[in-house]
């Protein structure tokens, strides 16, 4: 999944200070480098991309504040959407409403340039995300193995919440009022309390990298119909189990149009990116697809405690 190292991008006393915590990690055990957990199908869903009315929600609570908290530490954790196959020099393409807590790219100043904004956040935020990345090598080709990049974001609302508050999380293909055909379509971003319309945080994005690149201008040109989708608890400067929410439970539904024809090669939902580090949450993760209504969902928990886990992993297909 693509990844926000947040020492790139700050100033110079902030990547010391990052880069010291992230050291001690490594050092304590090479398999801790960092706290990124990722659950999803570990492939791209062909026409999900392009499928007007497709509806992609998750749901989870907030957790409480890990017991060692510090702004040395950055916390991204969420359901997202990308696409790895972008226009030069588009290099990141990636919508990410999410959970936020510590020194985190929280905000931007959106139109016209995009630039991203890192702020200190000692409690729990949430906000509709859309973030990018321009790749700055000079090769004028290809943005596989890009070394130099510029971040761009697009950002929704900053909205507090609270420990054990519900959050939704909906990713939306809509056609736009002055469609024509082909249709003219944007993506609809929006996070939440859920039960509290006045505390949601939302995100429309009419053409991919907002416009920023000229080579690309329509959610329907072709090379955005694979898309991937996952979950992650995205976080950095993990030191010891402590770091962490001592639970996370995400279910997430994935809604497509019920023909047959126009749905995604299915796949099983499994840990993505789940590193060899002895002290961090504990996965199980669940899948259930149920291919007569054009849905699949899916389940992940990751605990310190085993015993709040599922009974077991389990995958279920409905034909």
């Amino acid at each position: 999944m693509p990844s926000r190292l947040p020492w790139r991008h700050f100033p110079a006393y902030e990547k010391f200070r990052l880069a010291q915590n992230l050291e001690a990690s490594k050092q304590k055990n090479p398999g801790c480098q960092a706290g990124t957990l990722c659950a999803g199908p570990g492939v791209s869903y062909s026409s999900i991309g392009r499928q007007l009315g497709v509806v992609i929600r998750g749901e989870f609570v907030v957790p409480h504040l890990p017991e060692s908290f510090s702004m040395d530490q950055t916390y991204y954790d969420y359901v997202n959407i990308f696409w790895r196959q972008n226009v030069f020099p588009g290099y990141m393409n990636q919508f990410v409403p999410q959970l936020m807590l510590g020194s985190a790219l929280a905000n931007s100043t959106n139109h016209p340039n995009y630039e991203p904004k890192w702020l200190e956040l000692s409690s729990w935020h949430i906000g509709a995300q859309y973030f990018m990345a321009i790749c700055d090598d000079d090769d004028g080709t290809d943005v596989k193995g890009c070394d130099k990049w510029t971040p761009k974001a697009a950002t929704g609302e900053l909205v507090a919440v609270e420990p054990g508050e519900g959050i939704f999380t909906t990713f939306e293909l809509v056609e736009t009022e002055n469609s024509a055909n082909p249709p003219s379509v944007e993506w609809h971003l929006a996070m939440g309390v859920i039960g509290d319309p006045t505390r949601v945080s939302r995100l429309v994005v009419p053409t991919p990298f907002m416009g920023l690149l000229n080579g690309t201008s329509s959610w329907m040109e072709d090379i955005y119909d694979a898309v991937y989708v996952g979950s992650c608890l995205e976080n950095y400067g993990m030191t010891n189990s402590t770091s962490y929410p001592s639970f996370w439970k995400i279910d997430i539904e994935i809604q497509t149009a019920k023909d047959a024809a126009e749905q995604p090669m299915w796949q099983n939902w499994r840990m993505d990116h789940d590193r060899n580090c002895d002290w961090q949450p504990k996965s199980v993760v669940c899948s259930n697809t149920f291919n007569q209504q054009g849905t699949q969902s899916a389940s992940w928990e990751a605990s310190l405690e085993s015993h709040l886990f599922l009974s077991e992993s389990r995958v279920m297909i409905n034909t």
